[in-house]
C-alpha cells in the first residue's frame, strides 16, 4: 500500500540488538511503503548488520540500567538528534528509549510521538509499591506519546484500566513470526540436529532462550533443573542467550559455571540460528515474570514444541493451557519442575499439544499480519499529519 505522503520516521531503541533482531522486518515493511526511515539506538556490535539491511543509523548513548547523570545526557542527545534530523515521526521501543524518546521529541518538537509497548513494565507479581514505581514511567510515556500501539491485547485492557491512557490512544499491533521460517522439523531434520550436539536418542531435552537475568526467571528454571536432573538423567537442559554483566539481576558467572560443572545446565551462549537448536528440544520453558507477547515461544511452538511458561499477561496469550502446552506460577520452580516432568511421563500429550501451537501460531501470529497492521497504522497517520508540519 502506497501512503498518502511518505514520513521520515525515526524507530528508536535502547540498544542495537533490538534493532536487530526485533525491529528490522518493521523498518523494512515501512521503507516499501515510502517511507524514509533511520534507527537509533546506542553503538553496538550490530550496528553494520543493520546498515548492510539498507538502514541508516543515528547512534545515541543509552544504558539500559537506570543511570541519572547518564541519562540526562542521553536525553540532551537524542533531543539533538530529532532536532537537526527534522523527523515527522519519533517512534520508541523497548524501556529506556520508551521513556527518554518521547521526552526528548517532544523537546524538539516533533509532530508525531508513537511507542509501542512490548509488555508493561509492571506486573500482577510485584508488590503494590513496586507497581507503582514501574506505573510510573509508563505513565510519563503514555503523556508524551500521540499513540500507544501495543503487542499484547491483554496489556491495552490493563493500560486503560490502570488509567495509563485513554482507549482512543491505543491500539493492537501485535507480534508475530515468521511461519515458514519456523516450522516443525522433519525426522531426518531433527535426527541430525540432535546428532550435531551429541543428544541421544532416549534424552529428553528442554530448551529456553532469553537474555540471562533474573526477570527471564532463570533462577527458577535452574532450581527446577536441579530437581528434575536428580529425578531423571536422561533430561537434558540448554539454555540459549547472552550474558548481560551490565544488568543489576544478571545471572553470575560463578553460578552459570557450577551449574555447567555439575551437567544441570548446558549453556549455549548467544546464538543467531534457533532453528537448529529448536530443532533439537522436545519441549520449550519461559519462566519470565514479565512479557509482551514472548516471540521465542511463539518460535518454538511454530516448530512443533509445546511450551512451558508462567501464567502472567502476554504469555497467556501465546501458550493455551493444556492445549499448546502448560502454563505455571511465576517464582515458582515446584510448579516448574512438574510441568516439565508432566511432559516428560506422557509423550503423546507433548506431541499433541505441540501440534496444537503450530496450528495457534500460524492463525494468530503470522508476522505478516502485524506488518500489515503497522502500515496501516502509519497511512492512516501520513493522511491525518498536516503538510505544513511533515514538511517543517
Amino acid at each position: 500500500m502506497t501512503p498518502a505522503r511518505g514520513l521520515k520516521i525515526a524507530q528508536v531503541a535502547t540498544s542495537d540488538i533490538s534493532i536487530r533482531f526485533l525491529l528490522l522486518d518493521h523498518i523494512a515493511a515501512l521503507q516499501r511503503q515510502g517511507h524514509e526511515v533511520t534507527a537509533v539506538c546506542a553503538p553496538g556490535e550490530w550496528l553494520e548488520d543493520i546498515r548492510r539491511a539498507g538502514v541508516p543509523v543515528a547512534t545515541v548513548p543509552m544504558a539500559r540500567q537506570p543511570r541519572p547523570f547518564a541519562d540526562l545526557h542521553s536525553l540532551s542527545a537524542l533531543t539533538r538528534c530529532f532536532q537537526e534530523r527534522r523527523f515527522d515521526v519519533v517512534h520508541t521501543h523497548t524501556p529506556k528509549a520508551g521513556l527518554l524518546g518521547p521526552l526528548a521529541a517532544r523537546s524538539a518538537g516533533v509532530p508525531r510521538i508513537v511507542h509501542t509497548i512490548h509488555g508493561l513494565l509492571f506486573h500482577d507479581a510485584m508488590p503494590s509499591g513496586r507497581q507503582l514505581f514501574y506505573w510510573l514511567p509508563e505513565k510519563l510515556t503514555a503523556i508524551c506519546a500521540h499513540h500507544l500501539l501495543s503487542q499484547s491485547r491483554e496489556d491495552i485492557d490493563v493500560a486503560v484500566q490502570r488509567k495509563l491512557c485513554r482507549p482512543e490512544k491505543i491500539r493492537y499491533i501485535g507480534n508475530g513470526i515468521d511461519v515458514e521460517q519456523f516450522s516443525p522439523p522433519t525426522p531426518a531434520g531433527r535426527a541430525a540436529a540432535r546428532a550435531a550436539h551429541a543428544i541421544a536418542s532416549d534424552e529428553f531435552v528442554v530448551g529456553s532462550i532469553g537474555r540471562l537475568v533474573a526477570e527471564k526467571g532463570f533462577n527458577e528454571l535452574f532450581a527446577a533443573s536441579e530437581h528434575l536432573k536428580y529425578r531423571n538423567q536422561k533430561v537434558r537442559i540448554i539454555v540459549i542467550g547472552p550474558e548481560e554483566p551490565g544488568r543489576s539481576d544478571a545471572i553470575p558467572v560463578h553460578r552459570k559455571r557450577d551449574l555447567s560443572d555439575r551437567g544441570i545446565i548446558q549453556f549455549a551462549g548467544h546464538q543467531t540460528a534457533l532453528q537448529p537448536w529448536l530443532a533439537c528440544f522436545d519441549a520449550f520453558a519461559l519462566a519470565s515474570h514479565r512479557e509482551g507477547i514472548p516471540r521465542v515461544c511463539l518460535e518454538a511452538a511454530a516448530s512443533g514444541l509445546p511450551v512451558v511458561a508462567c501464567d502472567i499477561r502476554g504469555c497467556r496469550e501465546v501458550v493455551l493451557h493444556e492445549k499448546t502446552g502448560l502454563l505455571v506460577p511465576v517464582n515458582s520452580p515446584a510448579a516448574l519442575a512438574a510441568a516439565i516432568e508432566l511432559l516428560l511421563l506422557d509423550r503423546e500429550a507433548a506431541r499433541r499439544m505441540g501440534q496444537k501451537g503450530v496450528e495457534h501460531v500460524r492463525a494468530g501470529f503470522d508476522q505478516r499480519d502485524v506488518l500489515k497492521r503497522l502500515c496501516d497504522f502509519y497511512d492512516e497517520l501520513s493522511r491525518n499529519l498536516p503538510e505544513r508540519e511533515a514538511a517543517r
